[in-house]
């Protein structure tokens, strides 16, 4: 599979103006660091970013002004209105050694769950695995259409792909299936407002007389 390859040049200007301009032109600020290497302040530029796409943990390859890094997607901040990206964090790592990397974990089967009258609550979105960085998956899926109301599913029911162990606690929840709560309509509010109605229109026509 190949792997997304970002163009990063190193940030030797440390200001909030640089910051500013860096973002207007597009390129994403961010900190290159890992064993045996001081971080370093960098940004990737705009069209290289645009390869990104999802979330979680990715190996990819920098290529820092000549200098080529494996190195693993830690985080991405971005502003919350316009979901701009603001901010980079990349992690260089040794392929041949094993690492922990956090995971999305997907649910299918949601609509199954809900047709039989129930509703899913997800308590953990992600969760921690070990391998090596080129074995980490994108994200873990895990179909809970047979689930019924007071199932739960744990991190130990997770199935990983072959080389990738589990880090986070095997009786950590993800998720948990409940019966759907049924909102009754306030029937006593709506009788209210249309007797206010008809009262204001009987009042209205005694002006008129």
């Amino acid at each position: 599979m190949n792997r997304i390859q970002l163009e990063a040049h190193r940030r030797t200007i440390l200001t909030k103006g640089e910051l500013s301009r860096l973002r207007r032109e597009g390129h994403v600020p961010g900190v290159l660091y890992g064993k045996g290497r001081e971080a370093q302040e960098i940004y990737i530029t705009a069209d290289s970013f645009r390869q990104i796409k999802g979330h979680g943990s990715i190996l990819v390859d920098v290529n820092l002004e000549g200098e080529r890094v494996s190195a693993m997607i830690n985080e991405i901040a971005y502003e919350t209105m316009k979901h701009r990206p603001l901010h980079i964090d990349l992690h260089a790592v040794n392929l041949n050694e094993p690492i922990n990397a956090e995971v999305p974990v997907i649910l299918e089967g949601l609509q199954a769950v809900e047709s039989k009258g129930a509703m899913v609550q997800q308590q953990t979105r992600e969760v921690t695995v070990r391998s090596l960085p080129t074995d980490v998956p994108e994200s873990i899926t895990h179909n809970i259409a047979n689930l019924d109301v007071g199932d739960a599913v744990h991190a130990r029911d997770l199935t990983l792909p072959a080389g990738v162990t589990l880090h986070t606690d095997p009786e950590e929840v993800i998720c948990t299936i409940a019966e759907a709560r049924s909102v009754a309509p306030d029937t006593e509010t709506e009788s209210k407002d249309i007797e206010l109605g008809v009262k204001e229109e009987g009042e209205g026509e005694q002006e008129k007389e």
